[in-house]
């Protein structure tokens, strides 16, 4: 007996995947547009004790840039956590953590163009290739904290570039961020999103603007992958609508709401 209804679920990076595996993957836009969040950090040190693990994890958020596609947070985490933001290794790491009390971390992420893809069938292969103009946003978040950070009283910003970690001044942070680039910069990714994007247009969009599969009936798609564009905020909340939507027009199509 075949089911009325199969719901895919398996996340931005394994949809696509065990769409191929079960023979659905014909869509020539299946595991593009994948959009990641770029994010970097920057630690502040301060001469009083801090001790930001102990805090609210996200106390504080700035969205003074949030126009220009960057949103800066406050991050509170155990110090082996953040550490990729101290320089040296071994011992020099060592002392840098025993001082770990003294630092305020910040972290920034970007609403990133949509840059990457997700190929595989029996397994999630990630590319991602980060646009140019996300690279300048990237930047413009580690001065900004930086700049943040000075302000509040800091001695000295940790910077995460390996080849210039440390500026004890605003002007020294402008003449270090003058010589390096987004490549330079410790980066991580948060929030995958868009590989099997929903839409009108059936060239470009693999579901439907209900969340239908294309090609194949009675696929539901309800998850991250689901929505078509970089949301530009921890987009937790719009997974849940975006499923919630989905399943309500399938019982209100199928007669089965009430």
């Amino acid at each position: 007996m075949e089911p009325d209804l199969v719901v895919v679920a398996a996340g931005t990076l394994h949809t696509p995947p065990l769409l191929r595996r079960s023979g659905l993957g014909g869509h020539p836009r299946l595991g593009r547009n994948l959009s990641v969040h770029p994010a970097t950090s920057v630690a502040g040190r301060f001469a009083e004790p801090v001790t930001a693990s102990r805090g609210v994890l996200q106390s504080v958020g700035v969205e003074e840039l949030h126009e220009r596609g960057v949103l800066v947070e406050a991050t509170a985490s155990p110090p082996g956590m953040s550490s990729f933001v101290l320089p040296g290794l071994g011992r020099e790491l060592r002392r840098e953590l025993e001082d770990a009390d003294h630092l305020a971390t910040l972290g920034a992420m970007i609403a990133d163009r949509p840059s990457g893809r997700v190929v595989g069938r029996d397994r999630a292969l990630v590319g991602y290739a980060l646009d140019r103009r996300d690279g300048d946003r990237l930047m413009t978040a580690v001065r900004a904290m930086g700049r943040l950070l000075f302000a509040a009283g800091a001695e000295e910003v940790l910077t995460g570039v390996a080849s210039a970690p440390r500026a004890r001044s605003l002007d020294a942070l402008d003449d270090l961020l003058a010589g390096v680039g987004p490549r330079d910069l410790h980066l991580s990714a948060f929030h995958p999103t868009g590989t099997v994007a929903a839409g009108a247009d059936p060239g470009r969009a693999p579901a439907d603007p209900e969340g239908r599969l294309r090609g194949v009936h009675g696929v539901l798609v309800a998850d991250g992958s689901l929505l078509p564009g970089c949301p530009e905020v921890n987009p937790q909340l719009s997974i849940m609508a975006a499923a919630l939507a989905v399943s309500r027009a399938w019982l209100d199509r199928t007669g089965r709401s009430g």
